[in-house]
């Protein structure tokens, strides 16, 4: 196109600096001059375009994405020494809006222009020098007249595919571009491995941190950070949820965040510290021995919730009877963890005071005989007198037995005193129950079961005869 005069070129060209956020290009080998191998800048924002017109015969096509509004502007007015010439072509070639400087060897396509692109998208920056023009195949698209024009020329109607013209000019260039941004409008893919969303773990657990962030096929991947650093540790000491952010953000500035957040919980059961009763420690029939045990739960754990034993702390265990025992303390903490320690201990009887049985009744397992119904002075020897309260509650006591047969039992119904002395007495160095029977016993045996408080059974068997013949023995008993 030729040159012609123009006042309105000298606008306020110093305005078209480059944006803070924009690309500055630098043509990479010699940008393509027609669509299919025009360089793509359609990654970035684009603030500015370096690159040289080789010779006369050059010219060089830059693909780049307009936000659109008629914000676009395109100059090289005081950036180059070229006599050059600016074209827009949509993304396939077709002409636009061109300029061909007036009155300096610069050129300049405006914003807010009534052809300046109101349409946001992909298009095709095109430089020349003066008298390189492109054509189609219907031949020139703009037709040789000065000032920002139309495609007006009869190929128009066809994308470039060429250029023609005398060479003229050759150099390097800089354009000043606004109103551009990057066709990118896909935003980066974060992969964050661990933590596991909604997962649980356990207190103090070992969790490393995971993630990755791509742009693959976009503007490139321009930041990926996260709250806690990839490779890293995650602080899993504090109970409660736990939230690692991931924020990626590609060149045209599209960003992705993503989260997850985990629940650290206690798994710790609580610990029980049992004293006594002692593991395998021996203790004798009423011995006071008082429960000692204490519970805890970790250090930042949940909170111990409870600390049971079979009696409370400091009350008496079981020592009444003589034999195997357990004592068992529960601990339970708030998370609902619980744990148990159980110690066995032995309550063992006091060396008896009981000397036995005396006139008339033998020890068993001796078979007293004795008519049924009558009294029974059931005298017994502590070594001396210990007291009135010497039976267990309950006793005496008497068990029906099969006759000889060695029965031992330990309980049986509560046997029956005369009217006229109740209980037993101490009389002549012993005690003495006047133990009362029955006349349907004829036949029977029957046990004599005494108690003491120590725990000790004591025993003495008889065998019940209707009249004084029967108190001896006959060969078929």
């Amino acid at each position: 196109m030729k040159q012609r005069g123009s006042t309105w070129l000298v606008i306020s060209l110093i305005a078209l600096a480059f944006a803070p956020s924009a690309l500055a290009a630098d043509e990479q080998g010699d940008a393509g001059d027609v669509p299919a191998t025009a360089q793509d800048l359609t990654r970035a924002s684009v603030g500015g375009i370096s690159g040289t017109i080789a010779t006369g015969n050059d010219a060089d096509l830059y693909r780049v994405c307009l936000t659109g509004g008629g914000t676009f502007s395109a100059t090289t007015v005081g950036l180059t020494g070229v006599d050059t010439q600016l074209f827009m072509f949509d993304s396939t070639g077709l002409g636009v809006y061109s300029h061909d400087d007036g009155t300096t060897k610069q050129s300049t396509l405006p914003a807010g222009h009534q052809l300046t692109p109101s349409a946001s998208g992909e298009y095709i920056l095109g430089i020349s020098p003066y008298d390189r023009d492109p054509q189609s195949a219907g031949g020139p698209i703009f037709s040789n007249v000065a000032f920002v024009s139309a495609a007006n020329g009869r190929g128009a109607g066809s994308p470039v595919e060429g250029w023609a013209g005398l060479p003229r000019d050759s150099g390097g260039y800089t354009i000043a571009l606004t109103g551009t941004r990057s066709c990118d409008e896909t935003p980066p893919v974060i992969d964050l491995r661990s933590p596991v969303d909604g997962a649980e773990v356990p207190r103090g657990a070992d969790v490393t941190v995971d993630f990755s962030c791509s742009d693959a096929g976009g503007s490139e991947l321009a930041f990926c950070e996260g709250s806690v650093a990839d490779g890293t540790k995650l602080d899993t000491s504090v109970l409660g949820p736990h939230t690692v952010t991931v924020t990626a953000r590609d060149g045209a500035g599209n960003e992705t965040k993503a989260s997850a957040t985990i629940q650290v919980v206690d798994a710790t059961p609580p610990i029980v510290a049992l004293h006594t009763p002692e593991e395998g420690a021996s203790y004798a029939v009423g011995q006071e021995v008082l429960a000692d045990y204490t519970c805890s739960d970790e250090p930042g754990g949940s909170g111990l919730a409870s600390c049971m034993g079979e009696v409370p702390h400091g009350a008496a265990v079981e020592t009444t009877t003589p034999g195997s025992k357990s004592f068992t303390v529960t601990a339970t903490d708030a998370a609902g963890n619980t744990s148990s320690t159980t110690v066995a201990y032995e309550v063992t009887s006091a060396q008896s005071d009981f000397k036995g049985f005396r006139w008339p009744v033998d020890d068993f397992p001796a078979i007293n005989r004795w008519i049924a119904g009558e009294v029974v002075p059931v005298r017994f020897s502590l070594g001396g007198y210990k007291g009135r309260d010497v039976l267990a509650p309950g006793y005496p006591q008497v068990a029906q037995v099969e006759c000889g047969e060695g029965e031992q039992p330990t309980s049986g119904r509560p046997a029956r005193s005369v009217w006229w002395q109740k209980g037993v007495r101490f009389r002549h160095r012993s005690y003495i129950f006047m133990w009362r029977t029955e006349r349907d016993w004829t036949r029977d045996c029957r046990q004599f079961l005494i108690k003491l408080k120590d725990g000790s059974v004591h025993r003495a068997e008889f065998r019940f005869v209707r009249s004084w013949w029967g108190l001896w023995p006959r060969w078929d008993d």
